[in-house]
């Protein structure tokens, strides 16, 4: 079946929130993705607590880490009944029967709003198909900040239709977990894969400077496939038919990886022709792991 989550953003203390069920983590994580446009239109108002909530808070009995701030909590209560979680939780302790009531007494309490028509208007997404990558995506809770724009260029994917698209920050950083690894095949070299998850249930928000005090951090994410399709259009090939990553000459690299997004090895990436079309075939050229596969897609669309 595969996990389901909802984008949320709350505001704890006005007690308002917005939530979208987008599916399973690699069907609505992208830059035209609605519940991505919704969660960046909000935070260009203001700042809110965003929680990319996925059902296996449920499954996995990972409710008890969730229950360490109050801010996560209110998040759950956004998105999860108390109802639901009372079946998945068999004989559950006395911690986790407080989260079931402190969810049972605010879940009802929301001043629910629905801001998609307004995100879609904002972003002109019939035109565009995007949000807007401009300006830095700053989290309040830990002083840190994102420019949105170098995120951009450096995540940046091109779908098998010719979709330029990016796996988007807010939903990777704010996942609850586990569904990072199911939008990637593998990564970029220069992926920061490992901060998945590190900013759920943070306040946050879309600002044209970074506050006083603030740290500007090295984020990026892109899978193998799109950005190799990127790099291929842009940047060729070398004399010998390996996939170049700049327009400096440099090979492009990767990295496949385990679903806990351990990284396996270092990949290159040779580009042939075939009947059918152009066929990336990666080449290990460093271990990290035990196990590395062959990456090898089409690209006959390119």
């Amino acid at each position: 079946m595969g996990q389901i989550f909802h984008a949320c953003a709350y505001d704890i203390e006005a007690k308002t929130c917005c939530t979208l069920e987008v599916d399973k983590f690699h069907a609505n994580c992208y830059s035209y993705s609605g519940g991505v446009l919704t969660m960046h239109y909000l935070l260009r108002k203001q700042p809110y607590h965003i929680m990319w909530g996925g059902k296996y808070v449920i499954e996995s009995r990972a409710f008890n880490y969730f229950l360490q701030r109050q801010s996560d909590i209110y998040g759950l209560s956004t998105y999860l009944s108390a109802e639901r979680l009372g079946n998945y939780l068999d004989e559950p302790s006395e911690r986790e029967l407080e989260g079931i009531q402190f969810i049972r007494e605010n879940e009802g309490s929301w001043n629910r709003i629905n801001a998609q028509q307004e995100a879609i208007c904002f972003f002109d997404w019939e035109r565009t198909r995007s949000v807007i990558y401009s300006d830095y995506l700053v989290n309040h809770t830990q002083r840190l900040a994102v420019d949105l724009a170098d995120y951009f260029s450096r995540s940046k994917m091109l779908s098998i239709n010719g979709i330029v698209h990016v796996i988007d920050a807010v939903p990777f950083l704010t996942e609850t977990g586990g569904g990072t690894p199911m939008a990637l095949v593998g990564v970029s070299i220069d992926s920061t894969e490992k901060l998945a998850t590190s900013w759920c249930g943070d306040l946050l928000e879309i600002v044209d400077a970074i506050p006083a005090g603030y740290s500007l951090i090295d984020c990026c994410l892109a899978d193998v496939k799109g950005r190799a399709r990127h790099c291929y259009k842009h940047f060729g090939v070398n004399e010998d038919g390996y996939l170049l990553g700049d327009e400096n000459g440099a090979l492009f690299e990767a990295a496949g990886h385990f679903i806990t997004l351990d990284r396996t090895g270092i990949l290159h990436f040779k580009v042939t022709e075939t009947e059918n079309g152009l066929q990336f075939c990666s080449k290990i050229v460093r271990r990290l792991g035990s196990i590395v596969d062959e990456i090898r897609f089409s690209g006959s669309n390119i």
